[in-house]
């Protein structure tokens, strides 16, 4: 048989297409990437290495790593960088990786157990502080990934999954969502508010577990949960009923208070968050205070340039 005669054999598509986004990577980007070409199941992922920065260093980066896709994405925010990768992935399964994590190597595997149930659309799993312990790292992680240390329930949770360490149903994210995915990008709660309405479960398996390799000052991680808050809170308004938006608005002030009550409290709780307290319970509060005063502010005057700035 002749050249002209060969039969050209198209692999199958991955199964899982992982995401990989930073405005602007940070040192640990390598062992994000390292972790992800370290897969058990390797052979079932693409890659797909989204920039928002346009120094040339992550696509420098990538290139070590063959296989992997690099998007180049200049000036875009965090939720743009997601929603372009999220629209060229090839997977059956859509999964989110920080590149400030590493994925443990049977990280995929846990995904595609949880993804055996038809009726699981979403699925998040353990975060471990594996940086610094100092109080403003220490802070930042009980903020955003307390609720995930171990020991986690394993199951169908009706509270938040982590953003760093999640995987999706496709069809969840560019059908279900496909009107949020186009006007906010990847914007996490309201994708899970709308999975749930649409009777999708969102589940927790603790051995899809990712090292959370954090290094903060307060002042800088403060000033990103102030533009999460003021985002979150202007395009919860937007998208709110008028009567909904009033009582946004009325009970802003109480947000502050709030976060910092539901934070201190979900971690005392918890035994092994318990212990970080006392390093980190003042900065807690500051963090809290941060995103409460951005949500408040973008309750009443909007987003901004807060949407804009989201890493």
């Amino acid at each position: 048989m002749g050249a002209a005669d060969a039969i050209h054999v198209v692999p199958p598509p991955p199964r899982v297409s992982v995401v990989v986004a930073a405005r602007e990577p940070p040192d640990t980007t390598e062992q994000a990437l390292l972790s992800l070409a370290r897969q058990i199941q390797v052979a079932e992922i693409e890659v797909l290495v989204v920039d928002g920065s346009d120094d040339g260093k992550m696509e420098a980066l990538v290139k070590r790593f063959p296989g992997f896709r690099y998007i180049a994405l200049p000036g875009g925010n965090l939720p743009a960088l997601k929603a372009e990768a999220i629209r060229q992935a090839r997977g059956e399964f859509v999964a989110v990786l920080d590149p400030s994590d590493a994925a443990a190597p049977n990280w995929v595997s846990e995904i595609l157990i949880a993804f055996a149930d038809a009726s699981v659309w979403a699925v998040g799993g353990s975060v471990i502080l594996s940086g610094p312990k100092t109080a403003s790292n220490t802070a930042a992680y009980l903020f955003e990934y307390g609720a995930f240390n171990p020991p986690i329930a394993n199951g169908e949770t009706l509270g938040d999954l982590p953003g760093n360490n999640v995987a999706y149903r496709r069809g969840a994210l560019i059908d279900t969502c496909a009107d949020i995915l186009a006007s906010e990008g990847f914007n996490k709660p309201f994708f899970h508010e709308r999975i749930r309405a649409c009777g999708g479960q969102l589940i927790i398996r603790p051995g899809m577990r990712v090292d959370h390799l954090t290094h903060y000052s307060l002042v800088d991680f403060g000033v990103r949960r102030f533009h999460y808050g003021r985002c979150f809170g202007a395009v919860r308004a937007r998208r709110a009923p008028f009567a909904r938006k009033i009582l946004y608005r009325v009970f802003a002030p109480i947000v502050v208070p709030m976060l910092i009550a539901r934070h201190l409290y979900r971690n005392v709780r918890h035994a092994e968050n318990r212990r970080l307290l006392p390093v980190a319970g003042f900065s807690l509060c500051g963090v809290c205070a941060f995103w409460g005063i951005g949500e408040w502010l973008g309750y009443w005057f909007g987003a901004g340039r807060s949407c804009k700035e989201l890493y």
